[in-house]
């Protein structure tokens, strides 16, 4: 996506670099833009970004001037953590070719003693290999795939990059060393559960050594104007019990390793402490 007439750039500063996450497996978020240029319909982040930014998702992004500055002095005096980029954007949209926040953050958090989990749907992630080989022992990688299909891609994140630059950025990643993951959802009942598709992906995965952390789409009330028209339906539980059934095979058969997203924090702690229980 490129800048254009119809999008908004507006620079703000913000009181904290660092937020408290709600995310059981995060100890800290760290947010350098408010809204999304990807304009993902599905997006519980539309919940929790201000109104001008929310009520024009996909076309409008709030830019935090002066996190940095922020984050410098935070990751000096705070508890060391777990910080997850972003929680409720993506640090990797294109806005981040002209502001480059992400490279500085990853340098002071990383060097600060902090671990690092970032998340996106962008190869602009690629632009800063060097920062991530330099810290790859206090960080990983998720991209974020909702489809192997562009076309159900385009319905659901009209703006977001194609499904198969973001498999070749993580593939890029895990040549070149960095611990990734790949995060295949919110999968959506009619949408994006095609099993033959999500296959796909899981093939993917077991080819490059890739985890998946997976999830179903959740309701939020931000979401419902965006996803009419998607073909979206409320969740169907025994819908999402079937396909959670058959995701856990498929991985079995093909030796990956899947998880639950709301199960991640067993995996952190795993990782963390050598155990898990």
């Amino acid at each position: 996506m490129n800048m254009n007439k119809s999008t908004k750039v507006i620079e703000i500063e913000a009181k904290h670099a660092l937020g408290k996450s709600g995310m059981r497996e995060l100890d800290y978020a760290f947010n350098p833009y408010l809204g999304c240029f990807h304009g993902c319909k599905y997006c519980y982040a539309i919940d929790m970004t201000p109104a001008e930014a929310s009520q024009n998702w996909g076309s409008t992004i709030m830019v935090r001037t002066n996190i940095i500055n922020l984050l410098e002095r935070e990751a000096r005096t705070y508890k060391k953590g777990i910080v997850g980029v972003s929680t409720i954007t993506d640090p990797y949209q294109y806005i981040e070719m002209k502001y480059r926040i992400m490279p500085d953050a990853i340098d002071i958090l990383c060097r600060n003693g902090f671990y690092v989990t970032v998340q996106t749907k962008s190869p602009l992630i690629l632009k800063d290999m060097i920062v991530l080989q330099k810290y790859r022992k206090n960080l990983d990688v998720g991209i974020t795939v909702t489809s192997m299909k562009s076309s159900i891609s385009r319905i659901i994140e009209p703006h977001a990059p194609a499904p198969e630059k973001r498999l070749n950025a993580l593939k890029r990643l895990s040549i070149n060393g960095i611990n990734t993951w790949l995060y295949l959802g919110p999968l959506i009942q009619d949408i994006n559960d095609d099993l033959d598709d999500i296959e796909k992906i899981i093939e993917f995965c077991e080819a490059n050594d890739i985890r998946i952390i997976y999830d179903s789409f959740q309701d939020f009330k931000g979401t419902l104007p965006y996803m009419l028209g998607t073909g979206y339906r409320r969740t169907d539980p025994d819908w999402w019990e079937r396909l959670n059934s058959h995701i856990i095979r498929i991985c079995r058969n093909h030796g990956v390793s899947c998880i639950l997203e709301r199960d991640e924090w067993k995996y952190e702690i795993s990782r963390k402490y050598g155990t898990l229980f």
